[in-house]
């Protein structure tokens, strides 16, 4: 395999990857000069047409995602039997290899990962694609700790067909959301579900079921609750653990409502490990013990010399808060604290804890601060004020917020005008073909009708596309002349697009490859792609064949036909009388077959 070029394109260099469905080889792209990942289905899968076709069009609809986060599908071809994808190369492993390395995983890199992966699903979601196999293979972390989530095509087209458990689908059931087991439909909650499973193993090092059999683990998904990870690792943060379970809920309506609302959890978490900053420092019996949280993580024999150096510098500690409280007290001058960003009633309280009073010059719509939270403040943070001092504030009514207009039943070029009209924005716009709306018609949006959001926010449109074209299966058009091909492909309301390539097996004009095989289903008015000779074409040969006549008949009409890369005809047309030894020269060109009759009834037939 290695060394072949697919499409006339991708060079396959090394094999460096095998799963239960593909295999995959890096390759040298020639048109772009840069190195991709091409991942080729094995023999089984290509060999399955509904499977393939499955396949395919799962893996171009992920081939319009584009996301920092996602492995980007740059191609899907198909040379002879060989079905292929080609996807970004990314220099890095996967988290499995990670979890397994390292587990459990420090929980800000637990937590960084999953923020990742959210981004990603998130994504793909808002495109209508759902993941439904998230796990650690499907997981690649690059050189530079980019996460990026792979195999949206293969892991559609896979969970399309009949759960068993077995084969690649092992890897699979310790992540299955509960719906998946039992063969219930699937929403963007199964790829959360999935990933409260993957944030389960980066913290605690196992999953979070386990059995000898796989259907076991997949029953456990459906009826039993998870251990609390807390138990396994208590040093993950409360909140941390209630957001893993709260994407773990068997019931999706209980979970997160999108990847985006867990990813703002988890962020508040993120943020949270920030505040406390790298823990606190304790001296207990000449040891000094650093802790995050709770929790002590390192413990480390002092000299005396450090010890004293330590006192030392909380000695000094202890006397600017001296100087600061003697300062205060005599009402010399106070330090303004900051308030932005505090609500009011805070704010209020920070501001008369120090000594100063609030005064609210104005009231401003903001995008990015909550509503009765402050957006700035004067004098600023840090300055030194009279104690009683008023400090100037400007405080947030929110976002300003429009009522989201009926777009359902509008034409698109009138949606957009209402959009605008409104205050928004028009976003991702989505088609699929439907019986009930007339073509370019909106069928749905989002946000809904009648809700509120702040100016500005992108509203998706799906549109039809009108009533579902009618399907027709690809003919086989190899060693047809071009000009029936294209009546063949006119017949069938098919379009083609033709390319030239010298041939020695086929003379110009005839057809010698075609992108889609025989047999495959498309729409009306697709286009497949034709690959015509330009020749030479094959040089001819010749077979001597010697018939011997009976003796039932007096006379007898020979007649021999040829069907090669000429096509069929006849080469031989005589009458001869009962038992002569007849011999015929055959010219022939590429490969084909004879056919002798001997009046009108077939003698002998054979391969040329």
């Amino acid at each position: 395999m290695v060394g072949t070029v697919l499409g006339e394109r991708y060079e396959l260099r090394e094999k460096i990857g095998e799963g239960g469905m593909a295999d995959v080889f890096t390759a040298h792209c020639r048109i772009l000069d840069r190195v991709v990942a091409v991942k080729i289905l094995k023999e089984e899968f290509s060999q399955d047409k509904n499977f393939v076709h499955k396949f395919r069009t799962e893996a171009l609809a992920a081939a319009r995602l584009s996301h920092p986060n996602i492995v980007n599908i740059f191609d899907v071809g198909q040379e002879d039997d060989i079905h292929y994808i080609v996807m970004e190369y990314i220099e890095g492993q996967t988290l499995q290899r990670i979890i397994s390395d390292q587990a459990p995983l420090p929980v800000k890199k637990a937590v960084d990962i999953a923020i990742m992966i959210c981004y990603g699903i998130q994504h793909a979601h808002e495109r209508g694609i759902i993941h439904r196999d998230i796990k650690p293979h499907n997981i690649l972390i690059t050189t530079q700790g980019t996460v990026k989530v792979a195999d949206f095509g293969i892991a559609q087209a896979v969970n399309k067909k009949t759960i068993t458990f077995g084969g690649d689908i092992e890897g699979s059931v310790y992540y299955i959301s509960p719906e998946q087991a039992k063969g219930d439909p699937v929403s963007p909650a199964t790829d959360i579900y999935s990933l409260g499973c993957v944030l389960y193993e980066m913290l605690t090092g196992k999953p979070p079921f386990d059995a000898e059999s796989m259907i076991t683990v997949a029953l456990k998904h459906i009826h039993d609750e998870p251990q609390s990870p807390r138990i396994s690792n208590p040093l993950i943060p409360l909140p941390l653990e209630k957001i893993v379970l709260k994407a773990m809920e068997k019931v999706p309506a209980h979970r997160y409502a999108s990847a985006w609302e867990m990813s703002e959890d988890l962020l508040q978490v993120q943020a949270n490990m920030h505040a406390r900053g790298n823990g606190e420092v304790i001296i207990n019996n000449g040891f000094m013990e650093v802790g995050e949280g709770d929790s002590l993580t390192k413990k480390r024999k002092l000299s005396p010399v450090g010890i004293i150096l330590i006192l030392a510098a909380l000695i000094g500690l202890f006397s600017g808060l001296a100087y600061n409280f003697s300062s205060s007290f005599f009402g010399e001058e106070i330090v303004v604290p900051d308030i932005v960003g505090m609500t009011m009633e805070d704010a209020n309280k920070t501001l008369l804890d120090s000594g100063l009073t609030m005064s609210i010059k104005a009231r401003n719509y903001d995008d990015e601060v909550e509503k009765d939270r402050i957006i700035s403040q004067k004098p600023a943070e840090g300055l030194k004020v009279k104690k009683k001092a008023p400090i100037e504030v400007a405080v947030s009514d929110g976002p300003q917020v429009e009522t989201v207009p009926n777009l359902v039943g509008k034409k698109i070029a009138d949606a957009k005008v209402a959009i605008r009209n409104a205050g928004f924005e028009v976003g991702l716009i989505d088609e699929e073909y439907d019986d009930q709306y007339d073509v370019d018609t909106v069928m749905s949006q989002d946000p809904k009708y009648g809700t509120s959001y702040k100016q500005g926010t992108a509203i998706k449109l799906m549109v039809s596309k009108g009533p579902s074209p009618s399907r027709v299966a690809m003919p086989n058009l190899i060693g047809m002349e071009l000009e029936k091909a294209r009546e063949k492909l006119t017949a069938l309301n098919l379009l083609g697009n033709i390319s030239w390539e010298e041939s020695q097996e086929y003379y110009s004009n005839y057809v010698i490859k075609q992108d889609t095989a025989a047999g495959v289903l498309l729409d009306e008015e697709s286009t497949v792609n034709l690959t015509i000779s330009k020749g030479p074409g094959p040089v001819a040969k010749t077979k001597v064949v010697k018939i011997v006549l009976p003796d039932d008949q007096d006379y007898y009409n020979v007649q021999v036909m040829v069907n090669d890369a000429k096509g069929e005809r006849e080469v031989y047309n005589e009458y001869h009388q009962a038992g002569d030894t007849v011999n015929i020269a055959i010219n022939y060109f590429g490969t084909g077959n004879y056919v002798v009759t001997l009046n009108g009834q077939e003698h002998e037939s054979s391969n040329l």
